[in-house]
């Protein structure tokens, strides 16, 4: 008798660096309930801690798990992969060696749901182009849970081609930042102009706007993945996160020419660092001081009071900003995510 393999229909596409310690959960969350049907591709970017250790010892109990690290030639791998090429080319990468019709592009640290896959699967069968996932998020130590929804929707929403800008008004600025929550399919990623935003760090949100997506996409009420908050890798870079959300987020979205200008402005201004409310808020989480003002803002084209302003909000006392702003947050009912931020910052 011969035995027929399978297809593969969905593809864990995991780029990693240095997650030897948060890794082998990931995993163990996959593997714990994936059928044949299910494949995990990880493209290692080089990294120097324990992660091969810990991903080959899960190569061997689960054959479908391929690993491709840089600098190194596996039996698996056709070529000697280059280091240092970051997230969104290891991205790519891993989507490039999936077999499978779906790509989830997964994080190297945070947890699926019990059923996630059994859901997914399901899912993939009713031919989305896009499937978006809701999450819950944890602290970093999964102990205490932030926010049971992240988007707080009550009902699964599906979104048509004529509903694209409905659909980046609604979750981009909120979700799809969060690379862990997309679930593609391989052939709409392929056919995406993926160099055009190699550097980005958004690689996945410049593929889904490349261009309008033909199809329907869904967007589950329910969480399929625990995100464990605040262990991004760029977190802790001095002026890091300013950078990214204050100028590379704000010209990914504006470059995009198949959203509105008007959804695109609901998503972000073009220009957030002009604005004292996004300053003000940027420095109440800690990631604007004046060092970052003199790196990043300081010799802009803007009028001297403008400057002034900004370099005095970078000099306000962080907690007692944090605090004003916490608690004025909870009175016009802002997000528990950004709640959180603020009252860590204002330990409040």
């Amino acid at each position: 008798m011969i035995c027929k393999t399978m297809p593969i229909k969905i593809s864990f596409c995991i780029p990693t660096l240095n997650r030897g310690a948060f890794i082998g959960a990931t995993l163990e969350s996959i593997i714990s309930q994936a059928t044949e049907s299910i494949e995990i591709v990880i493209v290692d970017g080089g990294s120097n801690d324990n992660t091969s250790e810990v991903v080959q010892q899960y190569e061997k109990i689960f054959p479908r798990l391929h690993y491709f690290r840089a600098g190194v030639s596996y039996a698996k791998a056709t070529t000697v992969m280059p280091s240092g090429l970051g997230f969104d080319q290891d991205c790519n990468r891993a989507v490039e060696l999936a077999q499978g019709e779906y790509c989830w592009l997964m994080t190297d640290d945070d947890l699926i749901m019990s059923g996630a896959i059994k859901r997914v699967l399901q899912e993939v069968d009713r031919n989305y182009a896009l499937i978006i996932a809701n999450t819950e998020i944890r602290t970093k130590d999964l102990s205490k849970l932030i926010a049971p929804k992240r988007p707080d929707i009550m009902q699964d929403l599906v979104y048509t081609e004529e509903e694209f800008d409905q659909f980046a008004n609604k979750l981009v600025l909120s979700h799809l930042t969060y690379v862990g929550a997309v679930i593609i399919k391989k052939s709409l990623w392929m056919s995406a102009n993926r160099e055009k935003y190699y550097g980005t760090g958004f690689i996945h949100v410049g593929v889904i706007f490349d261009k309008t997506i033909q199809g329907n996409i869904l967007v589950t009420s329910n969480p399929l993945i625990v995100i464990r908050y605040g262990n991004a890798m760029w977190a802790d870079r001095s002026g890091r996160a300013f950078q990214i959300w204050m100028f590379t987020w704000p010209r990914l979205v504006w470059s995009f020419a198949h959203i509105s200008d008007q959804a695109k402005r609901c998503i972000i201004p073009q220009e957030p660092w002009r604005s004292p409310k996004y300053l003000l808020w940027q420095r109440g989480i800690g990631s604007y001081t004046s060092q970052v003002y003199r790196v990043h803002l300081s010799a802009l084209p803007a009028t001297r009071l403008w400057k002034i302003s900004a370099w005095l909000i970078s000099r306000l006392p962080v907690k007692v900003l944090a605090w004003l702003l916490y608690y004025c947050g909870r009175l016009i009912r802002i997000n528990a995510v950004a709640l959180f931020d603020l009252k860590r910052k204002g330990q409040v």
